[in-house]
């Protein structure tokens, strides 16, 4: 769509709202970030479940602290791409996948068909993994068959989510998650690593696995380095099938464009910017808004799986227990032990309450996430509204979710093709897309800086690659 010509610059009347007071400042502090801090929030409590709990202990338990660089790389990367997305759609009111079947050249739609594809199709496998997960807990906790527990909450996951029932479990799991970081933190600290250690972790270098996996673990000694890596940094933070959702949800905060009367889907396509000098004012101010949340949100996940990391290598390698096959639960209980032996009970709880919210937490963002992707290319969709996609979304998750639960497949062999395809190759397509789009959305002066674009450029492309030479050798190993 092409842009309306622009009145001279610092002539025409901004078209976005007034940046509230806390917005305005040239800094942000800390209460300003917790002020908006909002959509993040959901997605850091989204993804506690596997990707820093489960796949960050093992990490630390494989290789040591040789792999903490690759966490700031993950949190980084994704940081960078989510945050020019959501920036978009604060300013103009427009999904990103809107945006890009507009711009990208080719057949129209194409491109957000390919992203939204990429991740509806992980759908399944992150809610199978997830029920695989605590089901095989639950039968060494309590007994019975894991398959069965697996759908058992497959099912309690859904219908909380269909019927709203809620805000209790919401309540109980913020406070449990909140209260077993922070005794994971007191963990490091009690493991007492050698810091120094810790410290040259973060230094970009080569890995391998523990001599004592090839001995006690020949599974995943079997398993290539980089495809257990790149599982790791797919999984930390989320992926597409979470970040398509993540902008959605930006549309509840009401920021910027997305206050304006009737833009709430944006049915008539992008608020189209001017360049003036109250405009530019309005768009710094606003995009504080996406930028603190996303800031705050990354830094959360990324500091909790560099403690998992920490404890996964101090407590779990040294007693040469790997979260995996069956066990991919049990030992991270030996953490909070560490703190004190009656937190080990604790810690049954614990689990429980994170990843039956982790699982209720799919079926809205999922479905928000078909919903931008699907009326991106179709305006029956879009008119449909999100209701009619959310009927179509649950049972689409809820079948293809038992299928794989009903393989016998463990959690970490569920979560692999998702975090490869949907957490870092659909990630890095994406942010590429992101950059086009920019360009041709903004005015030059209202575009994100030019060391962010540079950072989001090659984010995408360390992410696409990191994820294709992973798909390779992993697709080379079912051969």
């Amino acid at each position: 769509m092409a842009r309306p010509e622009h009145p001279e610059a610092g002539t025409s009347p901004p078209l976005l709202p007034e940046v509230p007071r806390e917005l305005a400042r040239r800094r942000m502090n800390p209460r300003t970030i917790l002020l908006f801090f909002g959509p993040g929030a959901i997605i850091a409590s989204l993804t506690v479940g596997s990707g820093e709990t489960v796949l960050a202990s093992r990490l630390g338990a494989v290789f040591g602290y040789a792999i903490l660089w690759l966490v700031v790389i993950g949190a980084v990367t994704k940081a960078a791409i989510i945050y020019a997305s959501n920036r978009y759609i604060v300013l103009t009111g427009e999904h990103p996948m809107s945006g890009l079947a507009r711009v990208i050249p080719g057949p129209r739609g194409w491109f957000p068909a390919l992203i939204g594809a990429l991740a509806v199709l992980s759908f399944p496998f992150v809610a199978s993994a997830l029920a695989t997960g605590i089901g095989s807990y639950l039968s060494l906790v309590v007994g019975g068959p894991a398959v069965a527990w697996g759908l058992v909450l497959l099912v309690l996951a859904a219908a909380l989510a269909w019927f709203g029932w809620y805000a209790l479990l919401e309540r109980a799991q913020v406070t449990i998650v909140a209260l077993k970081v922070t005794l994971v933190v007191v963990a490091v600290f009690a493991a007492q690593p050698q810091w120094l250690d810790v410290l040259a972790g973060f230094v970009p270098q080569g890995f391998g696995y523990e001599p004592y996996v090839f001995t006690e673990y020949p599974e995943i000694a079997e398993r290539a380095v980089w495809v257990e890596a790149v599982v790791f940094m797919g999984g930390l933070g989320g992926g597409m099938y979470d970040y398509i959702g993540y902008a959605g949800l930006m549309r509840e905060k009401r920021w910027g464009a997305l206050g304006l009367p009737g833009r709430d889907e944006a049915a008539d396509g992008p608020l189209a910017l001017a360049d003036s000098a109250r405009e530019r004012e309005r768009v710094r101010g606003w995009s504080r808004a996406p930028l603190g949340d996303v800031v705050l949100s990354f830094t959360a996940m990324a500091l909790t799986a560099v403690a998992f990391v920490i404890t996964g290598k101090e407590i779990l390698g040294a007693a040469q227990n790997v979260p995996s096959g069956q066990n991919v639960l049990t030992y991270q209980g030996d953490v909070l032990g560490v703190v004190h032996p009656v937190l080990e009970h604790f810690y049954v709880v614990a689990i429980i309450m994170v990843f039956l919210g982790t699982m209720y937490a799919l079926w809205e963002v999922y479905s928000r996430t078909t919903y931008e992707s699907l009326s991106a290319v179709s305006e029956k969709v879009r008119r449909a509204g999100f209701g009619a996609t959310r009927r179509v979304v649950y049972p689409y998750l809820l079948l293809g979710g038992t299928a794989l639960v009903l393989t016998g497949a463990d959690l970490v062999a569920l979560i692999t093709p998702a975090n490869i395809v949907g957490g870092t190759i659909a990630c890095g397509v994406y942010g590429l897309g992101l950059l086009v789009l920019e360009r041709r959305a903004f005015p030059a002066a209202l575009r994100i800086r030019p060391a962010t674009r540079v950072l989001v450029a090659v984010s995408s492309v360390v992410l696409l690659g990191a994820g294709l030479v992973a798909l390779g050798q992993y697709v080379g190993s079912l051969g």
